[in-house]
């Protein structure tokens, strides 16, 4: 083995990473359908204007037209989609269930101009139709803002809504109206630490005080059952510790209690106990997926490289002076963390207002809190090219030539950009782009999966409106990586070439991602410790009004800070291989921009 050609070691490193790939993919589809008993497919559901709806079903064999199921729909949050939930289908599947989680307006694949409330009383509608289900008999499930949807899906056709199981939000129905007109069995799961109740009710006993009022029961308290609401009604108003707002797809109190209620008000084909779940393994898979898939990407284009119309891209990798010294270590820090973090709040909320929807930009920059983080990057990247302008002068004054190889773009000697690597760089992205579409199509195709830990990566299969709307903000990603690893850090040596490859992938790895990073880290492990839905960074009132309120970006960051952390690893690797950053920037950027928008919703 230690006498591979480089081809050879290029081929064995794309192999490895897609064995694991596959086998990920099979324990990931063993645990979300119960290792065959449940089928997991993506439905095209008629809505209004010619549109499509789309939406994944989950409908275990045990459901059919002489033993029918009890039905689930399941109504995602924003900026997310049908996938978000797969953790809570796959668990309700596995009770005998048949669940549909649509797809609503800009999340995943359904359409942008129809409203989520009417898209899914469709889906609703369709769903109760189906001739192996229980009819007029449909338990709703609605997680953040879509507790608000499940109300008005519920407004729209009370007769046939059996049970209501409203998740994160006394703040959600406040907004929305209030639940006192629910004729159903009804259940409302509160976090004490969701930061929404905090911002627009208050602490957990001001939101008790709000339930007491609006669901008539004066003597209310939390996790008690009530069996005679409105005289003939199932009541429950659960109160959690230990999950955010925005970890409920992941927290098994959660996933429990919901579990719990759905038990206490339906007769289930499969008889489990709340507790006894197995999302956790699906998860743990998915993660290790999500990172493999960063492996795959860079263990593709490294095979790419093998070809002799792509080696002409490389050249020898060029001496760089060791970053060393506390004092190159601490102005690195100030303007790679400490200054990004200290900007993104502010820097994002305004982009936010300046880009939202009815000005002159949200036509193309489709997503408000997509652009308040773009923004942020393009900030951070201003910041970079006034450092390397400060260098360059500094270099100018002391005698000293520029040359690309200072900023990574080219050879020793070179001292004109080859125009043809850009080329060739831009064909490699496009066929990771194909390979990578191809793949994620054939998993949820065949398998009814795709990638996702949490919030933290998604990695959906590529659809048309997703494309076109990805195109800026791609772009976007393409200058800001470009610009950000144009300062390639080159660490002192240990001896070990493949030692000094990871450590160089792994700092600068982190380093990127470290801004955004410790931001969260703050946030929500200080909203966890906190646990009153108090948060350690404060709102941003951009628009004056006192009630419409932004904290920027933050809470939709996860997945940037995974996949910016990720990219830049890709790129340092190939940069300590090939000697130039065209070879990972562009290609990367490619699939960032395309991966990290399949699970945003692109609307404002």
């Amino acid at each position: 083995m230690k006498n591979l050609s480089e081809k050879g070691r290029a081929v064995r490193f794309f192999l490895c990473s897609m064995l694991v790939l596959v086998f990920c993919s099979v324990m990931i589809w063993g645990f979300q359908s119960d290792w065959g008993k449940i089928t997991i497919k993506r439905i095209y559901i008629d809505g209004p204007n010619g549109t499509q709806i789309s939406s994944l079903a989950y409908v275990p064999k045990t459901a059919t037209k002489d033993n029918p199921a009890p039905l689930a729909v399941i109504f995602h949050g924003r900026s997310n989609h049908a996938h978000s939930n797969d953790t809570w289908s796959m668990e309700l599947a596995r009770r005998g269930y048949v669940v549909l989680s649509p797809d609503l307006q800009g999340g995943g694949e359904s359409d942008v101009s129809i409203d989520r409330n009417i898209q899914s009383i469709y889906v609703t509608e369709y769903a109760n139709n189906l001739d192996y289900i229980v009819k007029d008999d449909i338990n709703l499930i609605g997680y953040s803002a879509g507790t608000a949807t499940v109300l008005a899906t519920y407004n729209a056709m009370p007769e046939k809504v059996g049970s209501v199981c409203e998740v994160f939000g006394p703040f959600m129905m406040k907004i929305s109206g209030g639940f006192s007109k629910v004729d159903a069995d009804f259940c409302l799961i509160k976090s004490t630490a969701d930061q929404y109740d905090g911002d627009f009710l208050g602490n957990p006993d001001d939101c008790l005080a709000y339930m007491k009022e609006t669901s008539g029961i004066s003597d209310l308290e939390v996790n008690k059952d009530y069996k005679d609401w409105k005289g003939k009604y199932f009541f429950r108003y659960a109160q959690i510790d230990g999950t955010l707002h925005q970890t409920g797809n992941i927290s098994d109190t959660t996933i429990v209690s919901i579990l719990d209620y759905e038990h206490a008000v339906n007769k289930e084909p499969v008889s489990l106990e709340p507790t006894n779940t197995v999302w956790g393994w699906q998860q743990l898979f998915s993660g290790i997926a999500c990172v493999t898939m960063m492996f795959v990407l860079v263990s593709l284009i490294n095979l790419l490289m093998q070809v002799d119309f792509f080696k002409s891209m490389a050249n020898a990798v060029p001496f760089k002076e060791p970053r060393k010294g506390g004092k190159q270590w601490a102005i690195d820090i100030l303007f790679t963390t400490l200054i990004p973090a200290l900007i993104f709040v502010h820097v994002s909320a305004y982009v936010i207002k300046w880009t939202g929807a009815g000005t002159a930009l949200s036509p193309t920059l489709t997503s408000a809190n997509l652009n308040g983080i773009m923004g942020w990057l393009l900030v951070v990247a201003l910041i970079g090219v006034v450092r390397m302008v400060i260098r360059a002068n500094k270099l100018k004054k002391d005698g000293k030539t520029l040359k690309l190889s200072d900023y990574a773009l080219g050879g020793e000697d070179e001292t004109k950009i080859q125009w043809s690597r850009l080329g060739k760089a831009f064909i490699i992205g496009i066929i990771v782009l194909c390979f990578v579409g191809c793949w994620l199509w054939l998993i949820e195709g065949f398998a009814g999966i795709n990638y996702q830990v949490w919030n933290l990566s998604t990695y959906l299969e590529f659809s048309p409106m997703r494309i076109t709307r990805a195109i800026p903000y791609m772009i976007i990603i393409g200058i800001v990586m470009f610009i950000g690893n144009m300062n390639q850090r080159v660490l002192p040596s240990t001896g070990n070439e493949k030692k000094d490859m990871w450590i160089a992938v792994a700092v600068n790895s982190f380093l990127t991602a470290s801004a955004l990073f410790f931001l969260l880290l703050i946030q929500y492990g200080g909203s966890m410790i906190l646990g009153n839905g108090t948060a350690p960074i404060g709102q941003i009132d951009i628009y004056g009004t006192g009630v419409n309120k932004s904290s920027g970006s933050l809470d939709f960051a996860f997945g940037y800070c995974y996949m910016m952390g990720g990219t830049t690893g890709v790129v340092t690797y190939l940069y300590r291989k090939y000697g130039n950053i065209w070879i990972g920037v562009i290609p990367a950027a490619m699939f960032a921009g395309m991966v990290t928008l399949s699970g945003f919703t692109l609307v404002a």
